[in-house]
């Protein structure tokens, strides 16, 4: 049964709005700050996730959402209040809050008798965590699930915005399985000290896509 509740969560298709984001790749796909900025390629794009496992989201929303997992009330508070310092440019934030809330009302209409005991989240880490420990799906399998659906939803980003086909970018997704796992390794086993993030070019891509001329994505 948790399985299940698991793969329907984590499923792209489940109404959160999350692929309506792009996390700064749509900005990096049409122009950027540098020729290493830019997202062009198959290569490029596998630059672009690993560096996100490796330095950005990976490093504060997976541990976020790992610390989450049957965290109390007042630590989950805390947590979300650590990812809206974390997250500097306020659509990744808002987005972040965004896609928390429709995570939240979307489990609602599904399993309306846990939600009633879940404690309050805003994030969508600390949403999908809490969500995930209430249907009884284990911890490390709950991480594992966050990270796939984030890696997979991007890799499907690429396919609208880049001229790539769903092979190439599910063999992009493939070839950050180190890193994924690595990202999943370091969540397991941080504290709420560990989360950080480094990613200026990121931050600054962000902020930019509210200036293109044409956008498929929110932010």
């Amino acid at each position: 049964m948790s399985l299940l509740r698991l793969l329907q969560l984590s499923d792209s298709t489940f109404p959160t709005g999350a692929y309506a984001f792009s996390d700064g790749l749509e900005t990096l796909t049409q122009r950027g700050q540098s020729p290493g900025g830019t997202v062009r390629s198959p290569a490029d794009l596998t630059a672009f996730l690993a560096g996100q496992l490796t330095h950005g989201w990976g490093q504060q929303d997976v541990p976020a959402c790992a610390l989450a997992w049957g965290a109390d009330a007042a630590t989950l508070q805390d947590l979300d209040v650590l990812l809206d310092d974390l997250k500097l440019v306020r659509g990744p934030r808002d987005a972040s809050t965004r896609i928390g809330s429709n995570l939240r009302r979307a489990a609602t209409h599904l399993w309306p008798e846990v939600m009633a005991a879940l404690p309050t989240t805003r994030h969508h880490a600390t949403t999908f965590g809490a969500l995930a420990h209430a249907l009884n799906v284990p911890r490390a399998d709950t991480v594992t699930a966050f990270v796939s659906g984030w890696l997979l939803g991007r890799a499907t980003s690429a396919t609208r915005l880049m001229k790539l086909g769903g092979l190439d970018a599910q063999r992009c997704a493939a070839a950050c399985e180190t890193a994924a796992h690595d990202c999943i390794r370091f969540a397991l086993n941080a504290s709420a000290d560990d989360l950080c993030t480094f990613t200026p070019l990121l931050d600054l891509a962000a902020s930019e896509q509210a200036t293109l001329e044409s956008r498929l994505f929110q932010t």
